[in-house]
C-alpha cells in the first residue's frame, strides 16, 4: 500500500509573530485548507497571526507529496531557507 499524497505548502507572513514568520502544512484539499486558515479554523499560529493583523500568503507548494515529506521539511527547522519570498527580500 502506498502512502497517501497531497500537497505540502509553505506560508510566508508579512512580518514575524514572536519568532515565527513561516508555516509548513500538508493537505489533500489545499483551497479548503487555506480557507480554514483564513477564517481562523486552521493552525493556532495562523490564527494568532490573523488576530494580530499580520497578513500571509502561500509562498510555495510541493504537489503529490506525503506527510513524511512535510515532516522532513519541518525537521530542518529552517523554513526561511525554503521560502522564495525571503530569498528575494532577504527577510
Amino acid at each position: 500500500m502506498s502512502a497517501m499524497t497531497g500537497e505540502v505548502y509553505l506560508i510566508h507572513a508579512e512580518r514575524p509573530l514572536a519568532h515565527a514568520q513561516h508555516y509548513l502544512g500538508w493537505t489533500q484539499r489545499l483551497e479548503s485548507r487555506l480557507d480554514e486558515h483564513a477564517s481562523g479554523q486552521g493552525s493556532p499560529l495562523l490564527r494568532a497571526m490573523t488576530a494580530e493583523g499580520i497578513g500571509w500568503s502561500v509562498a510555495k507548494v510541493w504537489r503529490r507529496r506525503t506527510r513524511t515529506y512535510e515532516r522532513k521539511l519541518k525537521n530542518r527547522k529552517n523554513a526561511r531557507a525554503l521560502c522564495p519570498v525571503c530569498r528575494e527580500e532577504s527577510c
